[in-house]
């Protein structure tokens, strides 16, 4: 990675990095005349050339600088043009305030406690911020603690608008791509859909408050994937749960900021605020529905009213249906019974209506057919198998005896249909021994192949029938490559012969052979890997980003793409990509190893 330590970006000297990120990297610099610290953000030498991460990097500044009136926002200075960058020698830039302190995230990691004080502080300031975004038209969609910044008089900073979306504009992110940090990730960010709004920044600091307070986060997962489901589906523990000592104003706060639907939620920052600053007020549960009082009652009227049983004035006794008045504190019982039935009953109503609304459409078929289809761990029959689902996130894993089980993760969107056809490998396919003879068999004709053809004419015939055979088995080889392309194993087998054998240059040229006739996800990914043998990383990213594009869930492509951000030492980014490989295919230990080692 590029080191600008000592450049000059305008009229500020770098001095030294300070932050990295999936986009970006942050050094410390200091003007040349005034003495003035400022931090300038770099976007990485990777995504120079990627025009809508450069357009995305630019909006960030334009931005920050819509909403520099606030005193809780990070202002911008300046911003580099692209002339003044390609003069400098420099990838594109910009200029910000220095915030000479720590991030939240560092506070919530240390051993230090947040007092009752510092957390209405903290949040106080962070809704703040947050409500002039929302005033302005701009979500900000990566609200967590490493992106406010304390400094060391207390003060509160919102940083990094890299994913901001302005609702004025058009989002340069389509239906499904999520952007942010799993963690604190609102339920529908996590779906994919692309109507955010700033109650999905509301969640996420919920979620941040949620850290603060219980020191843990309210959803721990094997992968990022897992803990978006989560976010999704799964029940919120209270805070009180886990603290018990804590207000109850502040656990109902949280609670209400993390509720699943937005609808629920606390419907602006202010909002969230005025209950914040009652957390000294004694605090009003909410009120029960009254019990029924049948105390004042007599008891001859009730042994009356059930027996139907009545006393004459002569002491006989008489059966008679009884028509005594209810009291009053009945009837009232009885109407707020009859009240909440209807209500639910209309709830019910509506409810199962937008169900059959907003409801998916999962439609799955394999060759052969007869797999047993798992959704999110719970068998729901075997293929074929067409059926209607709420949107939301789902593991699908295909098994069948005698094939390797396929697993496969998807968010579904409202009114979406999916179709998946699957073909299923056989564990132990015939036509693999046949592949891996015919690679022995044209391994021996290269031993045996002289290192140059022969200078007499006599046996020059059979020189060239020796390299037209090889020619012939090469091809053949090619033929059941090219029949076998999305298995894995066949790939791999042929890519260690060439590797054996010194053929790399023969590997190369069948795949841009194979990315011509049968451009899969498994070919790209495979000519990728034939890409990072060479060191042409840059290609071989593109390669890989072309298979991403066509199958998020080749566990080949995933590991690959790790192993690539190991070599880029981008050790974040290469962390999400084996813990996914890990999530779809758990009975991986090299893999659990290599992400033990990185932790």
């Amino acid at each position: 990675m590029a080191d600008y330590s000592n450049k000059r970006a305008g009229n500020y000297t770098i001095l030294k990095k300070i932050g990295d990120g999936g986009f970006a990297t942050v050094y410390l610099a200091q003007h040349s005349v005034l003495e003035k610290k400022a931090a300038v953000k770099f976007l990485l030498e990777d995504w120079v050339d990627e025009a809508d991460v450069v357009s995305r990097f630019f909006d960030e500044a334009r931005t920050m600088e819509r909403l520099h009136d606030n005193p809780n926002i990070v202002k911008i200075i300046d911003i580099a043009t692209v002339e003044k960058c390609a003069e400098e020698g420099l990838p594109p830039y910009f200029i910000m305030e220095y915030i000479d302190g720590r991030s939240l995230e560092e506070f919530v990691k240390s051993d230090e406690a947040f007092t009752l004080e510092d957390i209405v502080k903290i949040m106080s300031c962070a809704l703040s911020a947050l409500q002039h975004c929302h005033d302005m038209g701009v979500v900000h969609r990566d609200v967590k603690p490493s992106n406010f910044m304390i400094t060391k008089s207390g003060d509160v900073k919102l940083t990094d608008f890299g994913i901001a979306k302005a609702t004025i504009n058009t989002s340069k992110t389509g239906e499904g791509l999520t952007l942010g940090s799993t963690d604190y990730m609102s339920p529908e960010q996590a779906l994919g859909k692309r109507d955010l709004d700033y109650r999905s920044d509301i969640y996420s600091l919920g979620v941040s408050l949620y850290q603060m307070v219980c020191d843990r986060l309210p959803f721990i997962g094997d992968s990022p994937n897992a803990i978006a489901l989560m976010h999704i589906q799964e029940k919120l523990v209270p805070p009180v749960e886990i603290i018990p000592d804590i207000p109850m104003r502040l656990n109902d706060i949280i609670v209400k900021a993390m509720a699943k639907d937005r609808e629920h939620r606390f419907q602006s920052c202010n909002e969230m605020l005025e209950e914040l600053r009652k957390l000294d007020q004694p605090y009003e549960p909410s009120l029960q529905m009254p019990a029924v009082d049948i105390t004042g009652m007599h008891d001859e009227l009730i042994e009356d009213h059930i027996t139907g049983v009545h006393s004459t004035a002569d002491g006989a006794t008489t059966s008679q249906v009884v028509a005594t008045k209810p009291p009053a504190s009945l009837i009232n019982a009885i109407r707020v019974f009859l009240i909440i039935i209807g209500f639910t009953l209309l709830f019910l109503l509506v409810f199962k209506g937008l169900n059959y609304l907003t409801r998916t459409r999962l439609i799955i078929d394999t060759y052969p057919k007869g797999a047993a289809v798992i959704l999110n761990n719970d068998r729901i029959g075997s293929s074929p198998i067409d059926i209607y689902l709420p949107p939301m996130g789902y593991l699908i894993t295909l098994s069948k005896p005698g094939h390797a089980t396929s697993s496969y993760y998807y968010e579904l969107a409202a009114r979406q249909t999916l179709n998946l056809n699957r073909k299923l490998f056989e564990l132990e396919p015939a036509e693999l021994k046949a592949f891996g003879g015919k690679l022995a068999a044209l391994g021996t004709a290269l031993e045996n192949l002289p290192d140059e053809a022969p200078k007499n004419k006599r046996e020059l015939p059979e020189y060239q029938q020796q390299l037209a055979e090889i020619e012939k088995s090469w091809e053949s080889l090619f033929e059941i490559l090219r029949d076998n392309c999305d298995d894995e194993r066949f790939n791999q087998s042929f890519i260690d012969f060439c590797k054996k054998t010194s053929e790399i240059r023969k590997a190369e040229s069948f795949y841009d052979r194979l990315l011509l006739e049968k451009p899969t996800a498994m070919v790209y990914a495979f000519a990728g890997s034939l890409k990072m043998q060479q060191r042409n990383t840059k290609e071989a990213l593109r390669l890989y980003m072309e298979a991403w594009t066509r199958d998020q869930n080749s566990r080949y492509l995933l590991n690959a793409l790790g192993d690539f951000f190991i070599a880029d030492k981008k050790l974040e980014k290469a962390k999400q990509y084996l813990e996914m490989s890990l999530f779809l295919y758990p009975e991986q230990d090299e893999i659990r190893k290599k992400l033990a080692e990185m932790n």
